[in-house]
């Protein structure tokens, strides 16, 4: 919608007379500052009026206009004919706002009767405020049309701001005017009449509603009727016409009109019948009369008869004031004619109810361009002057000092010279000193980089233990022991189904080169002798103990490094190397890759060995997995896990089911829940995942007695949980997963709550 200017012209350029009003708003509203009704040398519509001479007809008219009226300070609105435009109204279904001009070009794609490229169009939607149904209207007319249009204006040199179909403009003219359908509750619609040269505008305003048809009878209609019964020329029967209501033949020229009148009323008939079929709800409350033509003698009698209700020839504005500068006496002569213009001029003034423009997009922009140009040439001219201001200054410094040859100022500026020297040579060491200063700040500063990875390790391992989150099927269990309520945990879960990790110990080591031996790693760090306690092999990358039915199952478990983010992704970075074989003086060392290694002891009272832990065929259904499946799959997005090589062409996990074959590579199919997509984010948030380094995997298990861990951990249980009875002590005998290696040793079943 174009900006609303204070004050506007409306210009109607009709086949007969061209009309123009110019619209202001005071203080009672919308007010007549000027009119114009010029009309033209010849009927434009006549049979022998070419299209050249129609233009030409139209330019003199706009320059006789131009000659006596001031424009330039106001907005220029015209209007196009119906007939030649196309308006069309439809209900969208309910849809965001921000699709609503998709779905508005879609449609009018499908209704526009023409390629879309070939038209200019708009749109606007209408909403009422007690319902949410959205009506929008769209309007197109021939870019070809429009240009034709607007060459007059263009020839005279009026820059056009906005183009409307003269039918849009009857609809603001009456919704401004008519003070009935200024009510919100107003359920009687309005029929107007805007009888032409050619064609008559149909426009039916029902509350906020239109609805519009342009038929095809008009004033030459008229005329051919009293030219072919007078056997006269065009130009004699308009003459005729025109005075028929003072003629002493006034009888016989109505007579010989009858026909067009009725033609004209059945035609308002079948629109009025159209509409109704459309509205069952429509009370059409009176049919307003608009142009010359409603000066033929018996025709509104005529209308009314036929159309069964009443017929008014318009002879005043409601809403609209005249200045004291305007003759109420000619204005009112021309009063019926001024509809389009005032409707026009409303929008100009941004009082209109439907502000389409069909206005071609480069008139828009050439309009803009010469509205604006005067203030381009403003600031080119204040460019032009305060350079030649600088020069003229420059120009008379330096005259100055050439004509001033005194020893002193000449000193002075061999002084000041010197002083500025001095000055950039001081600011080059300073810079310098600056930017030593910077680089030892920066040095300093990365030795804090990596100040939050160590916590940020430690709650990610709390992460991966059972929780209410990702195990709520035993969260009452949970909450048991955060409360310290022994009885409650008794009774929420047996000992022996409880999904529960308690981490006697963790150690976390920095190493230079995660791809050795962990022996290595080990021995380096200090750490074997803590890691050895239960007296398992900590050479591999876990160790399970206690898995005797009943007891409380003790493990130690050392899971591969942890990479920080930038480091080396899954599968290493080096070849593949086998250990513990006889070939390994003859494989290529891997990679040096710097990281952290995690040693995790700890307990679990579950009766399920690793079935619980490292459940298996589980995919990456993150609700089903274990404490194993989270530390191997730890700091991967679903995406990543996915893309991970099979199993067999790489290392691709740090731990193995020990009973079982090592699970397939993950299912596609990944669940859709929002624990999933929330622990899939979080994961990929981490700053490290596990790192799997090339060659074998070790497994061994240390079947030692059931109980605690030696040297009585603290595990944070209420007090009565734990071991009651101790029976007689029974061996067990348990495999490893991977080589042949087999430990036997004794262990004590117990009984526990």
């Amino acid at each position: 919608m174009a900006k609303a200017a204070k004050t506007a012209w409306g210009i109607d350029v009709g086949n007969c007379t061209l009309k123009a009003i110019k619209l202001g708003m005071g203080d009672e509203g919308a007010e007549v500052l000027d009119f114009a009704v010029i009309e033209h040398k010849k009927i434009l519509s006549q049979p022998d009026v070419t299209a050249q001479e129609r233009s030409e007809l139209i330019t003199d008219a706009l320059r006789k206009f131009l000659d006596e009226h001031e424009v330039a300070n106001s907005a220029v609105v015209v209007s196009v004919p119906g007939h030649s435009s196309f308006a069309r109204f439809i209900k969208l279904p309910p849809v965001e706002s921000k699709r609503i001009p998709e779905l508005v070009r879609y449609e009018a794609i499908q209704q526009i009767p023409f390629e879309i490229e070939d038209v200019e169009w708009d749109w606007q939607t209408f909403q009422t405020q007690d319902t949410s149904e959205i009506l929008v209207g769209i309007f197109a007319i021939k870019r070809d049309l429009v240009r034709q249009a607007l060459e007059p204006f263009s020839q005279v040199g009026c820059m056009t701001n906005t183009v409307q179909m003269a039918p849009m403009s009857l609809y603001n003219f009456l919704r401004y005017d008519q003070k009935h359908l200024q009510t919100p509750d107003a359920k009687e619609a309005i029929v107007t009449l805007d009888i032409g040269a050619e064609n008559t505008d149909l426009v039916i305003v029902d509350g906020m509603r239109v609805w519009q048809r342009s038929i095809p009878i008009g004033g030459n209609q008229f005329t051919a009727a009293v030219q072919k019964a007078f056997k006269l020329s065009f130009t004699k029967a308009e003459a005729i016409k025109r005075t028929a209501r003072t003629s002493k033949y006034a009888r016989q020229i109505f007579q010989a009109m009858r026909s067009v009148f009725a033609d004209l009323a059945a035609e308002i008939q079948r629109s009025l019948g159209f509409y109704s079929s459309g509205n069952r709800n429509a009370q059409f409350r009176e049919v307003i009369a608009l142009g010359n033509a409603m000066k033929l003698p018996g025709l509104i009698k005529f209308l009314q008869q036929s159309l069964s209700m009443p017929v008014k020839r318009l002879d005043n504005f409601e809403s609209l004031q005249l200045t004291s500068d305007v003759s109420v006496s000619q204005f009112a002569a021309h009063l019926p004619t001024m509809g389009v213009a005032y409707g026009l001029a409303l929008q100009g003034i941004g009082q209109a109810a439907i502000t389409s423009n069909l206005l071609p997009r480069e008139v828009i922009r050439q309009t803009q361009w010469q509205r604006k140009k005067h203030w381009f040439v403003a600031a080119c001219a204040i460019f032009v002057l305060a350079g030649m201001m600088c020069f003229f200054k420059s120009y008379a410094q330096h005259k100055d000092i050439i004509s001033d040859a005194t020893s002193e100022k000449r000193s002075g500026i061999t002084r000041s010279e010197k002083t500025v020297n001095q000055n950039k040579s001081m600011m080059g060491k300073y810079q310098g000193e600056i930017q030593t200063a910077k680089a030892e700040i920066d040095r300093n500063a990365k030795l804090y980089g990596s100040r939050n990875l160590i916590p940020t390790i430690i709650q990610a391992m709390q992460e991966t233990l059972p929780n209410a989150k990702n195990n709520p099927e035993q969260q009452q269990l949970y909450k048991a022991f955060i409360d310290g309520d022994p009885k409650a945990v008794r009774a929420a879960v047996k000992r022996s189904l409880r999904e529960q990790v308690f981490i006697h110990s963790m150690q976390i080591v920095y190493t230079d080169n995660i791809n050795q031996e962990f022996d290595l790693i080990a021995k380096k760090s200090a750490v074997r002798a803590s890691g050895g306690a239960r007296g398992g092999a900590i050479g591999g990358g876990l160790e399970m103990g206690g898995l005797e039915m009943g007891g409380p199952e003790m493990f130690k478990m050392m899971p591969s490094p942890f990479s920080p983010m930038g480091g080396p992704q899954r599968g290493g970075g080096g070849r593949r190397a086998s250990r513990g074989t006889g070939s390994d003086k003859d494989a290529e060392p891997l990679e040096a890759v710097p990281g952290f290694v995690v040693i995790l002891e700890g307990s679990t009272t579950n009766k399920d060995e690793l079935s619980f832990l490292y459940p298996p065929e589980v995919g990456v259904d993150r609700q089903k997995w274990g404490f194993f499946n989270r530390l191997e799959y730890l700091g991967r997005a679903d995406q990543n896990i996915l893309a991970q090589p099979e199993k067999g062409q790489e290392s691709s996990g740090a731990f193995a089911e020990p009973k079982k074959s090592s699970p397939a590579k993950p299912a596609v199919n990944v669940p859709s829940n929002d624990f999933q997509q929330a622990d899939s984010e979080a994961a990929a948030k981490l700053p490290f995942e596990t790192y799997i380094a090339p060659g074998d995997r070790k497994f061994s298990f240390d079947t030692s007695e059931g109980g605690w861990v030696s040297g009585s951990p603290q595990t944070d249980q209420p007090l009565g949980i734990g071991i009651t009875k101790p029976e007689e002590t029974v061996a067990s005998s348990i495999g490893s997963t991977f080589g042949s290696r087999r430990t036997t040793s004794a262990g004590r079943r117990t009984t526990v709550n």
